[in-house]
C-alpha cells in the first residue's frame, strides 16, 4: 500500500509540473482572452454599476466606432506603416455626412459620397508612402493636420445639426435588439479577417511588413497594396465617422481628437508589432475593448482623465512587455 500511495504522490507531483511548465506558454497565447477576463470581474468587484444592462450597452456602441477605427489602423500596422490621419478623418466625415444632409441631399448618397472624398484622402496617403518614398508617419502626421484643418474650414464656427432625419434614426436604432452601430462593427471584424486570413491581398499586406522587398521579389504589387491599405484605413475611420455623426445627431470638428492613438493601442495591445508583418482582427478586436473596458471602469470609479491618461498608457506598456515575456515561453 505504502508503494501505490507512493506512486500516486509521484503522478501528482509530475502531473503539477507539467501544468507549471504549460502555464506560460497557455497564458502568452491566450493573454488577451485572460486579460479581458480579469478586467470583467476587476469591473464587477469595483463597481455594482459595470455589469448593468445600460452600462454593458455603452462600453459596446463606444467601442464599435473604436474597433472599425483600429480594423484600419491594423492594416496600415501590418505593412509596418501607421495612420496619425484617423482622427482627423473621423471628424471631416462627421461633418460632411452632417453637411450634405443638411443641405437637402437624401441619406445613402450623402454617406457614399463621403465614403467615396475619405478613399481619395487615405488614397492620396498611400500614393505619398509608397511612390513619394515619405515616411508612413511623416505624411499622415501631415494629413492630419489638413485634414483637420478642412473639417474647421467645412464646419465654418458652427456645428452642422442633424436632428431627426434617416441618419440619426438609423445610426440610433436596433436590429432585433442589437444597436446598429454593433452590427456594423461586427460586419466590419468579419470582413476585414476573412480578408486578412484567406485573401491574395491580405497575405501580400503580411509579406510587406515582413520584408518589402522579398515581397516585391515574389512578385506582389507592393505600391498597390499600400496604396489600398491606406485608402481602406480612411473608408473605415470615416464609417466611425458618419456613425459618431448620426449618434450625436450633428457634425462636428471639435471629436476625433487622439483617436489615432486608442487606435494604435488596441492594435498594439492586440499583439500586432509596430515592425509589421503581424496582427489579426479578433486580436485587434480584443484590444479594442480592453482599453474600452478599461477606460469605463476608471469613469465608474470617477478617475479624472489625466491620471486616466497616465494609468492607459502605463497598461499599454506592461501588455505590450507581458506579451513579449509570455512569448518566449510559447
Amino acid at each position: 500500500m505504502s508503494y501505490i500511495t507512493e506512486l500516486k504522490e509521484k503522478n501528482l507531483k509530475m502531473n503539477r509540473k507539467i501544468m507549471l511548465d504549460s502555464l506560460p506558454g497557455f497564458l502568452g497565447k491566450n493573454y488577451l482572452v485572460v486579460t479581458l477576463v480579469i478586467l470583467i470581474i476587476a469591473g464587477m468587484v469595483l463597481s455594482n454599476k459595470f455589469f448593468m444592462a445600460r452600462n454593458i450597452l455603452n462600453i459596446l456602441l463606444q467601442n464599435s466606432m473604436m474597433t472599425i477605427i483600429s480594423m484600419g489602423m491594423l492594416f496600415a500596422i501590418i505593412t509596418g506603416g501607421i495612420d496619425l490621419s484617423v482622427g482627423s478623418v473621423v471628424a471631416l466625415s462627421g461633418c460632411l455626412v452632417a453637411g450634405f444632409i443638411q443641405g437637402g441631399a437624401n441619406t445613402l448618397p450623402a454617406i457614399s459620397l463621403v465614403l467615396l472624398i475619405m478613399a481619395l484622402v487615405g488614397m492620396t496617403s498611400g500614393i505619398l508612402v509608397s511612390y513619394g518614398r515619405i515616411a508612413p508617419f511623416i505624411v499622415t502626421l501631415a494629413m492630419m493636420t489638413i485634414v483637420r484643418g478642412l473639417a474647421y474650414i467645412y464646419q465654418i464656427g458652427a456645428d452642422r445639426r442633424i436632428d431627426g432625419t434617416a441618419l440619426t434614426e438609423t445610426i440610433n436604432s436596433n436590429i432585433g435588439i442589437i444597436p446598429v452601430p454593433i452590427i456594423i462593427m461586427a460586419i466590419v471584424v468579419i470582413v476585414i479577417g476573412f480578408i486578412l486570413e484567406k485573401t491574395t491581398f491580405g497575405r501580400g499586406v503580411y509579406a510587406i511588413g515582413g520584408n518589402s522587398e522579398t515581397a516585391r521579389l515574389a512578385g506582389i504589387n507592393v505600391n498597390l497594396n499600400v496604396i489600398l491599405v491606406y485608402t481602406i484605413s480612411s473608408v473605415l475611420a470615416a464609417i466611425s465617422g458618419i456613425i459618431l455623426a448620426g449618434r450625436l445627431s450633428m457634425g462636428t470638428a471639435l471629436v476625433g481628437q487622439g483617436f489615432e492613438l486608442d487606435a494604435i493601442a488596441a492594435v498594439v495591445v492586440g499583439g500586432a508589432s509596430l515592425s509589421g508583418g503581424t496582427g489579426t482582427a479578433v486580436n485587434t478586436l480584443m484590444g479594442a475593448f480592453i482599453i474600452g473596458i478599461l477606460a469605463n471602469i476608471m469613469n465608474l470609479m470617477g478617475v479624472a482623465a489625466y491620471p486616466q491618461m497616465i494609468i492607459k498608457g502605463v497598461i499599454i506598456v506592461a501588455a505590450v512587455l507581458i506579451k513579449r515575456g509570455l512569448g518566449k515561453n510559447e
